[in-house]
């Protein structure tokens, strides 16, 4: 059995093909066009089905932040949806 602590499996990080980096940046990619085109199928069917691909996408980003995240991500939310119904009230 070899004793020098400088050869153990912790000391040497295994080689990964993409850098860890790389493969999140792909993922997000992956993920923004998914909901790029999501979003334009969805404009060929009018403005509700853009409001559900909308809501869908947001209910997914909150459901996967921890609470108190969540809590002050709805109360900028619902400020948004304010200031969007101000704009654009006639």
């Amino acid at each position: 059995m070899n004793d020098n602590p400088a050869t153990g499996p912790w000391n040497n990080p295994p080689e990964r093909k993409k850098p860890l980096r790389r493969k999140r940046a792909e993922k997000l990619a992956r993920r923004a066009e998914h909901w790029g085109r999501r979003l334009e199928e969805a404009r060929e069917e009018g403005p509700d089905m853009v409001a559900a691909v909308i809501f869908d996408r947001l209910r997914g980003e909150l459901d996967t932040l921890p609470q108190t995240a969540r809590d002050r991500a709805y109360d900028d939310v619902t400020r948004a949806l304010e200031r969007v119904r101000e704009t654009h009230a006639q």
